[in-house]
């Protein structure tokens, strides 16, 4: 921590007599000397990704079975839903680090793709809401409610688990903080995949380090050092109708016309993506076409949802800019102006796409086996 030293010159009697007398006016009675001021000590400095985990805490989460201890490196880990960008828009911190080859697409999953993320979100505000997955009773199953397996690091009570959805996940409240840890990889390659070998038990036991450094630096945090810089997010209805239009999108995907069902976070189960998308007021759009032609209905045009998130197209901005989710494919939008930005990905193994672009102040994502561009230009079109 840096002080910040006042100096000070001190004036004895006889050098105040010599001025005095210099200048041609009478000395005074001596003066008193001031009393001793104390350093203002300077502010603790905003906690960043290196001040929660130092690398030797990360890197024992990548051991493989066979003892490999590859060096990860700090990374944002690109995803598919808007929700995992929201972090820092509710003034927390998103911190990842990664091994392997960067993904570009994570909708893409090849068998030889050997990569792992591992990410810590902290949520200031946000442990009095802490509810944890659960994962069923089979290693790497789906869950979706409270955990009751638990694990006891630095004093600090955690739920833990692993699943295809979730990853393996090392979740608490701390301080007043909603902290998740999540370690990702590409769980569906069953032969050879990058932890193979290893329990879900044991990773979660390579995790604990990490876990660790991460609550105690959380606890041991002065004032101001959990801090950080948040979005002012002013609250919307969720109007699909109003936020969307209806004419254009009905267009782009063939139909006559379209009715939306809102489905926002509040109404659904409590875990950390829905709690951050209630948080930062993010609503999702459910299409319901009529008059759906036969062809469309088999590609899933009834699964079509568009995410809005009010105020957050800066989040798109970071998506396009910060280092290995650079390299998520990016498409202009007819329709967009400069600064607004896009990006597309796709399944390689179904007609599935998802868009998310900025469109003014505000962040969007469209995702739809039918045509996902034409309705993201269809809701600029509304909006403009």
């Amino acid at each position: 921590m840096r002080t910040t030293r006042t100096g000070r010159i001190a004036l004895t009697p006889a050098v105040l007599l010599a001025i005095v007398v210099l200048s041609g006016c009478t000395a005074g009675p001596p003066m008193e000397p001031s009393a001793s001021v104390e350093p203002t000590p300077a502010a603790a400095s905003v906690y960043t990704c290196d001040d929660i985990a130092a690398l030797d805490d990360v890197a024992p989460v990548f051991v493989t079975a066979d003892g490999t201890a590859p060096t990860p490196v700090a990374a944002i880990q690109p995803a598919f839903d808007l929700t995992d960008y929201v972090v820092p828009a509710l003034g927390g911190l998103s911190c990842s680090w990664r091994v392997g080859p960067a993904v570009t697409n994570p909708l893409l999953d090849p068998v030889d793709f050997d990569w792992a993320y591992v990410s810590v979100k902290v949520v200031p505000g946000g442990a009095d809401s802490w509810a944890p997955y659960t994962v069923g009773d089979d290693a790497l199953s789906f869950g979706d409610g409270p955990s009751d397996t638990a694990m006891t690091i630095g004093g600090i009570e955690a739920a833990t688990g692993c699943g295809y959805d979730t990853g393996c996940f090392i979740s608490a409240p701390v301080g007043d903080a909603w902290v998740e840890i999540v370690l990702s990889t590409n769980w569906i390659q069953r032969d050879g995949w990058y932890f193979s070998g290893l329990t879900p038990d044991a990773i979660l036991a390579q995790m604990q380090p990490l876990a660790a450094s991460v609550f105690t630096a959380l606890t041991d945090a002065q004032p101001g050092q959990l801090v950080w810089p948040t979005v002012d997010l002013v609250e919307h209805e969720s109007d699909c109708t109003r936020a969307l239009g209806s004419e254009g999108i009905a267009t782009a995907l063939g139909v006559d016309s379209l009715e939306y069902e809102v489905r926002s976070p509040a109404n659904g189960l409590t875990y950390f993506e829905n709690y951050v998308a209630q948080r930062a007021g993010v609503f999702q759009c459910d299409v319901d076409a009529a008059g759906v032609p036969v062809d469309l209905i088999a590609a899933g045009v009834l699964g079509t949802s568009v995410t809005v998130g009010y105020d957050l197209a800066g989040l798109v901005d970071t998506m396009v800019s910060t280092p290995d989710s650079q390299a998520l494919p990016t498409i202009a939008l007819k329709g967009a102006v400069e600064g607004e930005h896009a990006v597309q990905m796709c399944s390689d193994v179904t007609p599935f796409c998802v868009v998310i672009f900025s469109l003014g102040q505000s962040a969007y994502q469209v995702a739809s086996t039918s045509d996902t561009v034409g309705i993201a230009e269809a809701i600029i079109a509304h909006t403009r």
